[in-house]
């Protein structure tokens, strides 16, 4: 990271990895969704992520505690070695 050009070097990576480039939370409340919403969100990424779902839980549950959320959450950002 450049400190004086708040420029950050990206590369390619390989899997396993958590990515998110805009939409995560850092250091704040998460924000809140209704009941509905979230229901359909859940739903949505337990068929996206299928038998993998409990691991990608996992990382997020492991990310809040540590005070980061994310929501744009799909198997294209959240990628195991083994998928």
């Amino acid at each position: 990271m450049d400190e004086a050009l708040l420029a950050v070097e990206m590369t390619i990576v390989q899997p396993p990895f958590v990515l998110d480039f805009a939409s995560a939370y850092l250091d704040e409340a998460a924000p809140e969704f209704p009941e509905d919403v979230m229901e359909e969100w859940l739903a949505s990424k337990k068929e996206e992520f299928g038998s993998n779902w409990a691991r990608a839980a996992g990382v997020l549950a492991a990310l809040r505690r540590l005070g980061i959320h994310m929501t744009d959450v799909h198997p294209g950002n959240i990628k195991f070695g083994d998928d």
